[in-house]
């Protein structure tokens, strides 16, 4: 095969990996685990981004000379140094200056369910909320680091849950009826040997997987109640802040993509798009009408080829 389009979407759990033939006859798909450097260190991500690709080249029958272009959508491409380390990376594994385009992975999510002008809000194992206006300008916000940005996301819902787990076993907090099951969750045996493992925890990844005992517990909790309210007032701001930047001229078609895994929990989704404005409210894209992250990549990698660089502001 040769003249194919390649579409990488790594995040901070793990990395989808498509390959379209030119003529759109055949489609290869491949998965690995997560390459997002703040998630799980350079070595990993750096191993697990090429262990994608040769599964995708080994059912493919291909490499990368066969690429005609490809986008790489990577969780923390945030500053110049990210750009940087990440470019040494996919050159490291056979790619060329030119024949790839490297963005955030919300870049990807946004043209999954939408064409500009519009916004996506991705609350996976980080948050950012972006906006690309009718000239193709990147406006964004939030998604600046997991310790101190990230609100609302599955590692600071993963965070919040730790915490107040800790607290309890440190005999200042008051107890909910999830702990038990965060404690072993993370691999302690009982919750009073939750501490020490805590201690222990190294991967970002590890925390946000947390974010799920929050989301998925279904019996009323108030603490639970209060983490998610804050948690989802956060991603509201995000966005409603990024609107308010962009350059958008009222009477546009404008749409609005929540993507990510803790979106996929329709009440903590919906419970977002209750603090957005009606405007913004209005403008989501449901979920029926997208395709996925990894999909919109392949729509970005035959624009690429024909030449748009990502302009921020």
């Amino acid at each position: 095969m040769k003249d194919c389009w390649l579409s990488v979407d790594g995040g901070g759990t793990k990395t989808e990996l498509l390959l379209a033939a030119g003529d759109g006859a055949r489609l290869f798909r491949a998965r690995s685990g997560p390459s997002s450097v703040k998630s799980v260190g350079e070595a990993a991500a750096r191993e697990n981004l090429r262990a994608g690709l040769r599964a995708l080249w080994e059912r493919a029958g291909t490499g990368p000379e066969a690429v005609a272009h490809g986008v790489f959508g990577l969780s923390g491409c945030d500053s110049s140094r990210d750009e940087r380390l990440l470019r040494d990376m996919i050159e490291g594994l056979g790619f060329r200056p030119g024949q790839y385009t490297l963005c955030n992975d919300a870049v990807l999510a946004f043209y999954a369910g939408a064409e500009p002008p519009g916004m996506v809000l991705i609350a996976g194992t980080g948050s950012i909320a972006l906006g690309v206006d009718g000239q193709g300008r990147i406006t964004r916000a939030g998604g600046w680091g997991y310790g101190f940005s990230d609100l609302g996301s599955g590692y600071w819902l993963g965070s919040r849950c730790l915490a107040a787990a800790l607290g309890y076993c440190d005999g200042w907090g008051p107890w909910a009826p999830w702990f038990p099951a965060a404690a072993k969750a993370l691999g302690a045996e009982c919750l009073e040997d939750l501490p020490e493992r805590a201690a222990d925890i190294t991967q970002c990844d590890r925390v946000a997987a947390l974010a799920a005992l929050l989301l998925d517990w279904e019996e009323p909790e108030p603490l639970r109640e209060q983490i998610l309210d804050e948690g989802s007032a956060h991603l509201s701001a995000l966005l409603t802040a990024v609107y308010r930047r962009m350059a958008h001229r009222p009477g546009e078609d404008f749409r609005l993509v929540l993507a990510g895994g803790c979106m996929k929990n329709r009440d903590y989704a919906a419970q977002v798009a209750e603090k957005l404005p009606p405007l913004l409210r209005q403008a989501i894209v449901p979920e029926s009408g997208r395709l996925t992250p990894a999909e919109g990549g392949l729509r970005l990698a035959r624009r690429a080829a024909e030449g748009p660089a990502w302009e921020r502001t």
